[in-house]
């Protein structure tokens, strides 16, 4: 009897604040996101409806696809936990040059360069909206750490039976490659965001035994790769 009152009281002094804490912040997500959600997808349509174009309006438009990202990266923290995002056969060397090019309005309001060397017909067995998280964090994190006038390379090759992905910049670099893929960690709390895109980029890692690793040296710049599974040696796997 003892035991059960000592359990109880312990439950409701630690593990209760806990929960009401999650839940609050939760709550604070999901408010947050419906009230972004509109103005955001309201800009974006009035500026695409402009007549004209300039320098002004070409910022904004990268500014706006800078928002989108982390729009979606808190959108999915929310749901990635009670949602099941439908895998399909991707044409990856495909989706990369369609992420790269959405992301080459932020790229060329920084005016950096991104070169990329991709291989063709390279498939994957994943869904779009991780696919999508995967490789808009990283491009994102590349641009926004990159000095202005720099470069950043993008790579896909097939390595053994993988599709071997790299995002290399030559900005600001990382001072701790373990604590990056932390929730809310962040290095440099000067250049905005979340916290949440690399540790989103981790759990899809993990999720779909994506072999993942980060090379950076302070002040010269970073490379992170990934090897996901190409999808015909999933199958062959599976079948086997």
């Amino acid at each position: 009897m003892v035991v059960f009152y000592v359990t109880k009281l312990t439950y409701k002094s630690v593990t209760l604040p806990f929960l009401e804490k999650n839940q609050m912040l939760n709550t604070f997500f999901n408010d947050a996101m419906h009230e972004l959600k509109t103005p955001l997808g309201v800009a974006s349509i009035n500026l695409e409806m402009l007549e004209f174009r300039d320098k002004h309006t070409h910022r904004i438009k990268g500014a706006l696809r800078q928002m989108k990202v982390a729009y979606e990266d808190v959108e999915y923290f929310i749901k990635n936990e009670r949602v099941n995002f439908p895998k399909e056969i991707i044409n990856f060397s495909e989706f990369l040059r369609d992420r790269i090019r959405f992301s080459s309005t932020i790229a060329n309001v920084k005016k950096i360069s991104i070169e990329e060397f991709i291989a063709d017909g390279l498939e994957i067995y994943m869904s779009k909206v991780e696919a999508t998280r995967l490789v808009d964090n990283n491009l994102s994190n590349a641009l926004k750490y990159s000095h202005p006038n720099s470069i950043i390379k993008v790579e896909l090759v097939k390595d053994k039976n993988s599709a071997s992905f790299s995002v290399e910049d030559f900005g600001i670099g990382i001072k701790d490659s373990a604590k990056i893929w932390s929730r809310f960690q962040k290095e440099d709390t000067t250049r905005g965001g979340f916290g949440l895109g690399l540790n989103i980029v981790l759990k899809i890692c993990q999720k779909y035994a994506i072999n993942y690793s980060v090379d950076s040296v302070y002040q010269k710049g970073s490379k992170f790769t990934y090897k996901i599974p190409l999808y015909k040696e999933l199958l062959l796997d599976n079948i086997g």
